[in-house]
């Protein structure tokens, strides 16, 4: 154990760039300033602060990015049922789903 507190308190110090995997979330907080995620998708994120600070800002945007997601669907449901309600015709709304209807598809593609 004296080792490890040692360690820390060597590491915590360095002044250079060291990059380090450790199975212990007390080590990574005490010796860590800034966090790079291998993604699944194959891509590296950084993260400033230690692995406490980590987890909170991955977790808030997991959540920004899933409220996002929602918001999207509902928005994606309700033009959809507006086009299915007002597409056919010549009325004033019909033109309108038809702008809907092209916005649809440019979500849709991405």
């Amino acid at each position: 154990m004296e080792a490890v507190i040692w360690l820390e308190d060597y590491l915590s110090k360095w002044d250079k760039i060291l990059l380090l995997i450790s199975h212990s979330q007390d080590f990574l907080n005490n010796v860590t300033t800034h966090t790079i995620h291998f993604t699944n998708k194959r891509k590296l994120e950084y993260y400033d602060g230690n692995f406490d600070q980590f987890v909170k800002t991955k977790s808030e945007l997991e959540e920004n990015q899933m409220k996002q997601y929602n918001w999207e669907q509902e928005q994606i449901k309700s033009m959809k049922e507006y086009v299915a309600r007002f597409g056919h015709g010549t009325s004033k709304n019909a033109k309108q789903a038809q702008s809907k209807q092209k916005v649809l598809d440019k979500m849709i593609r991405g």
